[in-house]
Parts: C-alpha cells; sequence; structure tokens
C-alpha cells in the first residue's frame, strides 16, 4: 500500500454530534513536564518506514482552558496510533478528546474519531465517558492507543453508512490534514474550556 499517494478527500458523512467549538481567550498555561518525541518513538505494528505517516496538533488553551498538550498520530503497519500528553487538567477527571471534521478550530465541527481506549468513530462510542483516558492528581494525562486500519475502516462502513473497499479509500475519507483535534478539559458540561489544534503532517 502506498500511503502517500492518496486520493483526493472524500466527501464526510455528516454527525449529529457536534461538541463546543474554539472559543477566543486564553489564561496562564501551564506547560507539560513532558512530550512524546515521534522521531524516537517505535512504530506501533513495524512496517516500512517509507509508509510512516506522522502528524502533530499543537493544543492550545481555549475559552477558559489553562492546560496545554501536544497529540501525536502514526498510521504505520496496517495501524492508527494516538498519543497524547497534556498537563493542567482537571485532576482525577476523565478527559474527553476527539478529531473533529473541519480543518480550523472555530468551528471545530462534528466529531472524526473519539480519542478514547478504542479510538471510536462518530456513532460507534460516546462523546465522554469513562472510556476516555483519565488524568492523575497532578492534572497530567499520558495517553495512547491503538487501532488496525482494517478494523477502523470496517467501523468507518458500518457507523458512517460508508462503502470503502481499500485502506487507501479509508485514509482519504479520514484525510487528516484537514482536521482538528480538541481536548475538553472536563471543566462540565456543557465543557466550555477545550484545548485545541490543526492537525499537521510532520513527515
Amino acid at each position: 500500500m502506498n500511503l502517500r499517494s492518496l486520493a483526493g478527500p472524500v466527501a464526510l458523512a455528516s454527525t449529529a454530534f457536534i461538541m463546543a467549538g474554539c472559543e477566543a481567550g486564553q489564561r496562564n498555561p501551564v506547560e507539560p513536564t513532558a512530550a512524546v518525541n515521534p522521531s524516537t518513538s517505535q512504530p506501533a505494528n513495524g512496517g516500512a518506514a517509507a509508509d510512516r505517516m506522522l502528524f502533530q496538533v499543537r493544543l492550545r488553551p481555549e475559552g477558559d482552558s489553562r492546560a496545554v498538550g501536544i497529540m501525536h498520530f502514526e498510521v504505520m503497519g496496517g495501524s492508527f496510533t494516538a498519543r497524547v500528553h497534556a498537563a493542567g487538567l482537571e485532576p482525577l477527571q476523565h478527559i474527553p478528546q476527539h478529531i473533529h471534521l473541519n480543518p480550523t478550530c472555530n468551528p471545530g465541527g462534528g466529531i472524526l474519531i473519539n480519542l478514547d481506549e478504542s479510538l471510536t468513530i462518530a456513532g460507534e462510542g460516546p462523546g465522554v465517558g469513562p472510556a476516555y483516558p483519565r488524568a492523575n492528581a497532578g492534572g497530567v494525562v499520558n495517553y495512547q492507543a491503538s487501532r488496525t486500519l482494517a478494523d477502523l475502516l470496517n467501523a468507518v462502513n458500518t457507523f458512517q453508512g460508508a462503502n470503502l473497499a481499500t485502506l487507501d479509500e479509508l485514509l482519504a475519507w479520514l484525510d487528516l490534514e484537514r482536521r482538528n483535534a480538541h481536548m475538553h478539559v472536563a471543566f462540565g458540561p456543557p465543557f466550555p474550556a477545550v484545548n485545541c489544534g490543526e492537525i499537521e503532517r510532520i513527515n
């Protein structure tokens, strides 16, 4: 599979579940204590380095958030892996976080992928709940989850009514370079405080 020669974006099905978009504002961000370095992290499931796709999100505080963080997404060896490190979150709370449909944060758009323990897509899993990573007593989240692309393709066809046949079609449907990601800081609902950033490819 040549991951660099993706077809153009495929139209996305609308999702009814819309999370709060980014708002202007920033207050005293707390620096994370560490960050995942994608250049030194090991691929989730092997595969050729030439086929490895790496993406990054620098999470900016919005609204009432005082948190900061970074997300890395990796496509390699037939798997999609998400890694998140963030600080300044509400201690001991589950932190909802998602990849959203729009290329920018305001408005963020509906959910594409829930960054929960199973990397569920919209309609397959809820946007909040205990499946999301839990901040420790210091308000820090270190999170990693992986899902095979074949399983993700089946979920997209089942829960989004798509008719994707290949992994290249799946990657074009996900269109990660034209998405944003939110992390809600658990001061809710309705989660007025979020961190958000656009997804950028870094390799």
